[in-house]
């Protein structure tokens, strides 16, 4: 049989193709969706659009919303809340116990005075001073972020379009996890 040079470039490409999107899915791809979380010692009995969801101490479940108005119920700490909330986002965070969550902005790729303008802004938390973009949050719903509680920053980020554009990746945390991450990468 003779040599076929462009069935030997297909098949090269389509196993490039491949080790691409494998690499993707496996590093790059970022999921998104909604959690509901738990941090405190109570089970959470909670109804969003007539659907039940129990949350055990101490947890999160990842749930699937559509965008638009979203009517949650629940009892916490003998509160009754029944309210309607606006899912604009593609990802979003349900804080039924209304604990305090911090979104932290992290600044990728070169840009002029990146550490004068990340110790511009700082936030104090149990008396102590953190430094960085750091927004503060109680409500029910939150979505000012980008990587979810049960999301890690990139190890690999690649940065897409043009090079003078600033990209600013922000996730959330609550307040002892947001202190674990800042202690080992910042302190």
């Amino acid at each position: 049989m003779k040599k076929n040079p462009s069935l030997i470039g297909l098949l090269i490409i389509c196993g490039l193709i491949a080790f691409i999107l494998f690499f993707y899915n496996i590093f790059l791809n970022k999921k998104d969706g909604y959690v509901i979380d738990n941090p405190s010692k109570k089970t959470i009995n909670i109804k969003i659009n007539d659907k039940s969801y129990t949350i055990a101490p101490q947890q999160n479940a990842r749930i699937e919303l559509p965008k638009g108005k979203t009517k949650i119920s629940y009892t916490f700490n003998n509160k009754n809340t029944d309210t309607i909330i606006d899912i604009v986002r593609s990802s979003g965070l349900i804080n039924p116990t209304l604990q305090d969550y911090y979104t932290f902005t992290r600044p990728y790729g070169v840009r002029k005075n990146k550490d004068s303008i990340f110790l511009s802004k700082n936030i104090a938390i149990d008396n102590q001073i953190y430094h960085g973009i750091i927004e503060k949050s109680s409500k029910l719903y939150i979505e000012n972020f980008y990587y979810n509680l049960d999301q890690d920053y990139p190890r690999v980020f690649i940065k897409s379009g043009s090079s003078d554009k600033n990209t600013d990746l922000s996730k959330i945390f609550n307040k002892e996890d947001f202190k674990q991450f800042y202690f080992e990468n910042y302190e």
